[in-house]
């Protein structure tokens, strides 16, 4: 907090500076990316807002903002600006890696294997490496990308602490598309250790567990952070499974922040509100109505697993079939999809 004093204070002294907006704008990006706190996503949309309205913005203020419309889940919005971005700068590491983010997300493998090249040339081999790395988990390669990854585990000992975080990441996610849960687990313990606190990985180690049956990790690993939606949803689901006393009021609380989401229009969470209707309300039909209203923007593979499932679980397995038409045509393979997919079209 002392830091956003910091350079609030730098910014009120030249208020015009796009640097040193950028620089707030970061800060407050970060901290809620890390925090699970939205509102810093808006505090840092209002400091740049002043920049984005002159008539050509400069390029580190387009990519910032770009990068909130990503957190807000605007991918559309995002992938306009990062693209259009790009055309004034082609050398820019960061809008490639951003657009490559943006584009595997939504399911255009094929925009984010020309945005890993671009990063590979504009970032270098490290950045190109965990760029495409991350692609091939997707795509029917996990192993061949744990490999890659294996390469660059060690970015030095002058990389920051987000950065291994960021590589250990990506490695237990793709330890789990190879279906090797074990090993996903001390790479998420690794990434931890850089990066304690961290929503983002709090919340996938979480589900993670939960799948295993490790209700009782899950909520000891999330116990701490009420402030995330993400982890208070861990949380909520860990103690139903276990049958925690706590379990009816962090419910009634979790049903609050729902509605709350609701009518500020907020849709970040449609994925994670429908896994909680189905897993802890049961309600298959309305967690139906929310995959599939996800499922037009993000296309991952828990994206697919949570289609799936509510439509299983719906008794409409039908209306999954775009999950099955994507997954055979971009060759996406996961250990959590795969037997869904073959059970909703042998």
């Amino acid at each position: 907090m002392r830091a956003f004093d910091t350079l609030r204070a730098r910014l009120a002294a030249q208020p015009g500076d796009a640097s040193r907006a950028v620089a707030l704008a970061h800060a407050y990006i970060d901290y809620g990316r890390s925090t699970g706190d939205a509102r810093y996503l808006g505090r840092a949309m209002a400091v740049l807002e002043p920049f984005m309205r002159t008539p050509a913005p400069p390029v580190p203020v387009s990519l910032a903002h770009a990068t909130i419309l990503q957190s807000r889940h605007d991918f559309l919005g995002a992938r306009t600006e990062l693209e259009a971005t790009l055309r004034h700068d082609p050398d820019s590491a960061q809008g490639w890696l951003t657009l490559a983010s943006v584009a595997m997300v939504q399911g255009d493998y094929a925009t984010a294997n020309h945005a890993c090249v671009q990063l590979a040339n504009a970032g270098g081999s490290f950045m190109g490496m965990a760029c495409t790395s991350s692609l091939r988990s997707l795509d029917g390669h996990a192993k061949q990308a744990y490999a890659l990854l294996g390469l660059i585990q060690d970015p030095g000992p002058d990389a920051p602490p987000d950065i291994h975080a960021w590589i250990e990441g990506l490695m237990a996610d793709t330890a789990l598309r190879m279906g090797q849960p074990d090993i996903a687990d001390a790479h998420f313990r690794n990434a931890l250790r850089w990066t304690p606190g961290d929503n983002f990985l709090l919340a996938d180690y979480g589900e993670s567990l939960l799948d295993q049956g490790r209700a009782a990790d899950a909520l000891a690993l999330v116990i701490g952070d009420t402030q995330s939606d993400t982890s208070f949803l861990v949380r909520v689901r860990a103690e139903v499974a276990l049958g925690d006393a706590r379990a009816p009021a962090d419910m009634r609380a979790m049903d609050g922040r729902f509605a709350a989401m609701e009518q500020r229009g907020d849709h970040l969470f449609l994925r994670e509100q429908a896994a909680y209707l189905l897993h802890v309300h049961h309600d298959a039909a309305a967690a139906l109505r929310l995959a599939t209203l996800n499922w037009k923007t993000q296309r991952s593979p828990k994206d697919a697993r949570i289609f799936l499932e509510a439509a299983i679980a719906a008794g409409q397995p039908q209306a999954a079939t775009p999950v099955v038409e994507f997954a055979r045509s971009s060759g996406m393979t996961d250990p959590s999809v795969d037997p869904l997919v073959a059970a909703v079209h042998p």
